[in-house]
């Protein structure tokens, strides 16, 4: 691990470290960015964000004004590809995630992963185009910021299509959500529809049920009496019913 000075993140090895640029910093690294000073152009860089990882692990790149190299990780420049081989990678996971997803929780995991890497690879491609255009000699670093460009695209179109995925997955359940309250509803409603056209009957059936005297109960024809009073007026109720769920 690179050891540091306590009042500075320039590694404590890198004793010829202009001053010019070693008061432009303070004790955190900051922002992806890149600094020219003397002829030193210094990247500051951050390792590939994970969800366990709050704080950023920052990587300096140190530019010489012979065209050497240093690095507080790798070797030389060639730390820069190490660390935009992790964004790629950990892209590469992430799609595959993505591609097996099939519901809004694990859509929200590749999100909820994905976030900081999109913002920290935008941070990543912006320093490595301002590095190039303070040293426009450096032609390696074209080949970085191309790499860092392709990194941000596909970045960016995981993540639309991990929030596609997930808008599908939640109009989905919706729909079903949907389709099934309509047939509840019906179920509901066929089950009102019986209710109205026996109610009256088995109202009338359960007072005429009852032990008390009904004048003129010999009349022969009274059972098909009470039957077609309660049907006609269940039968009523019935089509009342029907003609306020046309109406609404």
């Amino acid at each position: 691990m690179t050891t540091q000075r306590t009042d500075s993140v320039i590694p404590s090895r890198w004793v010829d470290f202009p001053e010019s640029i070693r008061v432009r910093l303070g004790r955190e690294a900051g922002p992806q960015r890149a600094m020219l000073e003397d002829g030193h152009l210094l990247i500051i860089l951050h390792e590939c964000p994970r969800l366990d990882e709050p704080q950023r692990i920052p990587h300096l790149f140190w530019r010489l004004p012979s065209g050497e190299w240093k690095a507080s990780i790798g070797k030389g420049s060639l730390g820069i590809q190490d660390l935009l081989n992790k964004y790629s990678e950990s892209l590469v996971r992430l799609d595959e995630a993505e591609n097996k997803a099939a519901d809004a929780r694990a859509y929200h995991g590749v999100l909820e992963e994905l976030s900081p890497i999109l913002r920290s690879s935008r941070g990543l491609h912006r320093a490595l185009q301002q590095a190039r255009d303070l040293v426009k000699a450096e032609k390696e670093l074209i080949n970085y910021r191309d790499s860092a460009a392709s990194t941000e695209r596909s970045a960016e179109l995981l993540l639309q299509d991990a929030e596609f995925g997930l808008n599908f997955v939640v109009a989905k359940q919706a729909e079903s959500q949907s389709a099934e309250a309509k047939s509840q509803a019906a179920a509901s409603h066929r089950l009102n529809l019986l209710v109205a056209l026996f109610l009256p009957v088995t109202t009338l059936a359960s007072l005429f049920g009852m032990s008390i005297k009904i004048p003129h109960s010999d009349f022969p024809n009274l059972f098909w009496f009470v039957c077609g009073v309660g049907f006609g007026l269940g039968f009523l109720l019935w089509l009342l019913m029907i003609q306020s769920r046309e109406r609404s």
